[in-house]
C-alpha cells in the first residue's frame, strides 16, 4: 500500500532534517508533577525497571535511536532492544548511534512485525500523535505487549498561553491563515486534550493515566527559532512566508531576553501510561 499523504510528507520531513527530535530534545530538562527529569528521553527510559529480570523494550518510531541509547547504556542489564521507524534516513543515523545495541526494523505501527505477546515495555517518543488510524496502532501495540505488560508515550501538548511560544502561536496563526491552501493536519485530534487521550487509551488498555509536562527550552532568540521552524506547521509554510515569520518572532522576543540574552520556551506536552490487562482471550480482546 503506498505512504498516505501524512506519512509521504513526514517521510519527506524526516529525509530531510533526520535526527532533529532529539537534537532539540535530547537536552531539555522536563517537569512532571515534582519530578524534573534531563529530557524527556530519559523520562520514557525510567519507566522501564531496572532489575535482573529480561526484558524486550519496543521503541516505536525510534528515530535515530537517541532513546534506544539511553537504555542500552544500563550493560550488563540492558533489556533486549527493538527499534521501528517507517524513515530509512532516521535509521540509518540509528545504526549509526547504537553500534548494533538494538535490532532495528523498518516498518509501520499500524501492523507491527511482531508476535503476539512477544514485548514487555513499548515506549513512544512524540510521534503517536501524528499517525494515521491511531486505533490501529493502539490495538497492534495491545497486540504485541505481554498480559499486564506497559506502553508509556510521550505526545504534543499544545502550547502554553503564554511567553514566547504564544508569540509564535499567534504569528503562525497568521501566516497560515494567508496561505492559499490549508496545511497539512497530522494527527488524530483526540490526542489534543487530556479528556481525548483517555477515551482513546481506555479503548484498548487499563490503568491509563495522563500526565502533565512542561518542557523548559533556553536559549538565545536565533537558537530558539531553529527550534520552532522545525516544527510541522512552521515546515510546510513556503520559505518566504517563514522567513517573514521568523523576523516578526525575533523582534517579538526582544524585550523577552535575559541578562545573557536567553529566551525561555516552555512546551506543554503530555505523557500517557497504560497497561494490558493480565487476561485475554482468544482473539487478544480482554
Amino acid at each position: 500500500m503506498p505512504p498516505s499523504d501524512t506519512e509521504s510528507y513526514l517521510l519527506d520531513y524526516h529525509r530531510r532534517l533526520a535526527g532533529v527530535t532529539a537534537r532539540w530534545f535530547a537536552k531539555t530538562p522536563v517537569i512532571r508533577g515534582d519530578s524534573r527529569f534531563a529530557s524527556t528521553y530519559e523520562l520514557l527510559a525510567a519507566e522501564v525497571p531496572q532489575d535482573a529480570r529480561p526484558r524486550t523494550v519496543l521503541d516505536l518510531a525510534c528515530g535515530d535511536g537517541y532513546l534506544l541509547e539511553l537504555l542500552a547504556r544500563r550493560a550488563p542489564q540492558a533489556p533486549r532492544l527493538v527499534g521501528l521507524d517507517m524513515s530509512e534516513d532516521e535509521l540509518a543515523q540509528a545504526h549509526v548511534r547504537l553500534k548494533g545495541a538494538a535490532t532495528l526494523i523498518r516498518g509501520v505501527a499500524q501492523s507491527l512485525p511482531f508476535e503476539d505477546a512477544s514485548v514487555d515495555v513499548v515506549l513512544s517518543h512524540l510521534a503517536l500523535m501524528l499517525m494515521d488510524d491511531c486505533e490501529k496502532v493502539l490495538s497492534e501495540i495491545r497486540r504485541v505487549l505481554t498480559p499486564a505488560g506497559k506502553l508509556s508515550c510521550v505526545v504534543g501538548g499544545g502550547f502554553v498561553p503564554s511567553g514566547t511560544l504564544a508569540v509564535f502561536r499567534a504569528l503562525m496563526k497568521s501566516a497560515i491563515e494567508a496561505q492559499p491552501r490549508p496545511l497539512l493536519s497530522l494527527g488524530d485530534t483526540r490526542f489534543r486534550s487530556t479528556e481525548g487521550l483517555r477515551a482513546l487509551f481506555d479503548l484498548a488498555f487499563e490503568h491509563v493515566e495522563v500526565f502533565d509536562l512542561e518542557v523548559q527550552e533556553c536559549g538565545q532568540p536565533e537558537q530558539v527559532w531553529a527550534s520552532l521552524s522545525s516544527t510541522y506547521d512552521a515546515d510546510q509554510l513556503p520559505p518566504d512566508a517563514r522567513e517573514d515569520v521568523r523576523r516578526a518572532f525575533l523582534a517579538a522576543v526582544e524585550p523577552m531576553k535575559d541578562s545573557t540574552g536567553n529566551i525561555t520556551c516552555l512546551w506543554s506536552m503530555r505523557q500517557v501510561t497504560a497497561s494490558t490487562p493480565r487476561r485475554r482471550g482468544v482473539s487478544g480482546q480482554a
